[in-house]
């Protein structure tokens, strides 16, 4: 954490508390802001409700008042690990290796990329430092621009089928948007699909695109309704009992989520939801969720 902060400053960021959460997604921890020409960009932490092994802590990227949250980084580690790699690649100073001192070196060793001999950055990243979404959306890009159509498809599903990025849309909402640069236009609206049944605030085009793109009703409501449909017409046919009933617990985590989901999709604001989110957390057993997202 220490380690992380100084790297932050390092690269330009100002320290902001961690209690400065007003118009940012309930979920966040914020860590510091950045300038960019649209306003203030916040690094924070992502403090997912069951706070699972699989999905730790990861460090994402968003504005006060956004509907997106864009993830840089599954992990401290990771972020730090590229920061370095990126600053001993481009040999242009050690400003975050200092900041980061031996923590940061337990991480990654000055000169690790170009004695891996692999022939990029990315490439370096995606085998050596960890999985990094725009990093992986550039790899299949690359391929697109070469011509070569199979290995960006390849490098699309890969991205989405090996449970890297668990609880994000983005990988998802990328692969639809490919299959539908190259006019598989069923491939796309499934994979739109498939993108809308995780958190909408974890698309990065934003949900009206991504309804657009799923050939589905742009409400809220109506995507919600649509989705539960099709779920049902998929489970028709298995025999009664086999599917286990839904508890209190998982009904209040889904209106939880559809909460989160109707702010992502347009309909009132973080601060707005924070009340209602926080009963829903409360009724599904989660106290502590509830209390850091009145916090």
């Amino acid at each position: 954490m220490g380690s992380l902060l100084k790297v932050l400053e390092a690269q330009g960021h100002t320290i902001v508390p961690p209690s400065d959460r007003k118009g940012l997604q309930p979920l966040l921890i914020p860590l510091s802001s950045r300038k960019s020409p649209k306003g203030p960009l916040y690094t924070c932490f992502l403090r997912w409700p069951d706070l699972s092994s699989t999905r730790g802590l990861p460090i994402v990227e968003t504005a006060r008042g956004s509907r997106q949250v864009q993830l840089l980084a599954r992990s401290t580690d990771e972020y730090i690990h590229r920061a370095l790699c990126e600053e001993d690649a481009a040999e242009s100073s050690d400003s975050l290796a200092s900041a980061a001192g031996q923590e940061g070196r337990d991480i990654y060793q000055a000169g690790a990329f170009r004695s891996s001999g692999l022939g990029s950055v990315d490439a370096y990243l995606v085998r050596k430092a960890g999985m990094y979404p725009d990093v992986v959306e550039r790899l299949a890009l690359n391929h697109v621009q070469k011509g070569d159509q199979m290995s960006a498809l390849i490098t699309a599903e890969w991205y989405t089928s090996k449970n890297h990025f668990p609880g994000w849309a983005r990988p998802f909402e990328f692969n639809a948007h490919l299959y539908s640069s190259i006019d598989r236009n069923e491939e796309a609206r499934d994979g739109a699909r498939i993108a809308l049944r995780f958190p909408w605030w974890t698309l990065s085009g934003g949900f009206q695109e991504t309804a657009a793109l799923a050939q589905l009703p742009s409400s809220a409501a109506e995507v919600r309704k649509a989705l539960d449909m099709q779920s049902s017409i998929a489970k028709e046919g298995i025999p009664p009992g086999v599917a286990a009933a839904r508890s209190p617990n998982q009904i209040a985590m889904d209106e939880a989520d559809h909460l989160l989901n109707i702010v992502a999709a347009g309909e009132g604001d973080w601060d707005s939801v924070r009340e209602p989110l926080a009963e829903k957390y409360r009724e599904a057993g989660l106290s502590a969720v509830a209390d850091f997202v009145l916090a």
